[in-house]
């Protein structure tokens, strides 16, 4: 057993995280409790919120609550940031997210640990930000870069890099990392749940949607499709998994469209993942995305997926044949797409089958481990000794 002195401590920085189909925090998990605790000492700081809280400490892991880093206008949390990393004698900073980044570089500059970057589909250039905040922001990433207090970007998919490296290429290096499915955690499911679904699935095609109802998910893509679904007289059924602030609009969109009758909005379902093995096909009709892990989730369970060419989807489901992907707004082609499965129930099972194969071949959980056991030790060699 390493003492506390021979471990690499690594510390998460995030902001907005719910820990309720959120893929950041998922993605944070997996590293959480894949990584050797023996040689590796995670530590968290983030906003704070009762739900990460509890999950947190039932991991183990040691927490900062810093509320700043929920704020709009995030640098106030600077001071106890730098006053944490300190005390905590941190030898990695991991920032997740842009103003996390943005926070950290500038903290960097002055105490000049290792930091990495975990993209995750979106950075500077995005509709969160007024113009004079992507400028302050790209001005911040210049000083950052230029005196070099950032080592490494790391992003979830070949199209990832693409992309970030399209926005901005003053990244040092870009390294690309698979997440996967680890199934070795074990989680309840609700049986109630189970047989709601069982029951639908016995009169409908089931499409599944697991995601916060948010603006960049699309929600209203989804119900439009389901719309035209019905109208040329198939049987389908729509479940959404994910609460968010559009769920009320959401609801009250399908009622308009008069489809209220063959969709089910369930709100937040804890460990989610379970259910996915009774869907017919996953869906996703987001405007922007990393690679959610979602995908890895319905490889696993042997489900086809129908997505938006967005972030590292395409190279995901393309490349191993596991689903169909269409053009963001691309409605029709979508609906298309389920008709070819609710048609062909073979094809249905072959694309699921591709997903099983290609995650056991090529995405495993342990090779998501070993890259960043691998950069970690690359960071702190001195450590290795």
């Amino acid at each position: 057993m390493n003492s506390l002195s021979n471990k690499i401590t690594i510390c998460h920085i995030l902001n907005l995280i719910t820990g309720r189909a959120d893929g950041v925090y998922t993605h944070l998990k997996m590293l959480l409790n894949l990584l050797p605790k023996d040689k590796y000492r995670q530590i968290v700081i983030f906003q704070g919120g009762t739900f990460v809280e509890n999950d947190l400490r039932q991991m183990g892991i040691g927490y900062h609550i810093v509320p700043w880093l929920g704020k709009r206008s995030f640098f106030s949390a600077s001071y106890s940031v730098i006053r944490i990393l300190k005390t905590e004698n941190v030898d990695i900073i991991q920032s997740h997210l842009v103003k996390p980044y943005i926070l950290s570089g500038v903290i960097n500059l002055f105490l000049r640990k290792r930091h990495i970057f975990n993209y995750n589909g979106l950075f500077i250039d995005n509709l969160y930000y007024n113009k004079l905040e992507k400028l302050l922001l790209n001005i911040l990433h210049y000083l950052i870069t230029t005196f070099k207090a950032v080592n490494i970007a790391v992003v979830p998919s070949l199209c990832s890099k693409t992309l970030l490296i399209n926005e901005t290429n003053r990244f040092p290096k870009v390294d690309v990392y698979y997440n996967g499915y680890d199934p070795s955690f074990p989680e309840s499911s609700d049986p109630a749940i189970i047989n709601y679904i069982q029951n639908l699935k016995s009169d409908y095609f089931i499409v599944g949607i697991i995601a916060r109802l948010e603006i960049q998910k699309r929600i209203d893509h989804a119900l439009d499709i389901c719309k035209a679904l019905l109208n040329r007289n198939q049987n389908v059924f729509f479940i959404f998994m994910g609460d968010g602030p559009l769920e009320n609009s959401s609801k009250e969109y399908a009622n308009k469209l008069g489809i209220s009758s063959n969709i089910s909005f369930l709100g937040y379902v804890n460990n989610a993942r379970n259910y996915i093995k009774y869907l017919d096909t996953l869906l996703f009709t987001s405007d922007w995305e990393g690679l959610p892990l979602t995908i890895w989730e319905a490889m696993y369970n042997k489900v086809p997926i129908i997505s938006t060419d967005v972030g590292g989807n395409k190279e995901i489901i393309d490349g191993e044949k596991c689903g169909f992907v269409f053009a963001r707004g691309d409605i029709y082609s979508a609906v298309n797409y389920i008709e070819k499965l609710i048609s062909d129930p073979a094809l249905k099972n072959k694309l699921g089958e591709n997903g099983i194969d290609a995650l056991n071949r090529k995405y495993s959980y342990n090779n998501f481990r070993l890259f960043f056991e691998n950069l970690y030790d690359k960071l702190c060699p001195q450590k290795n000794n």
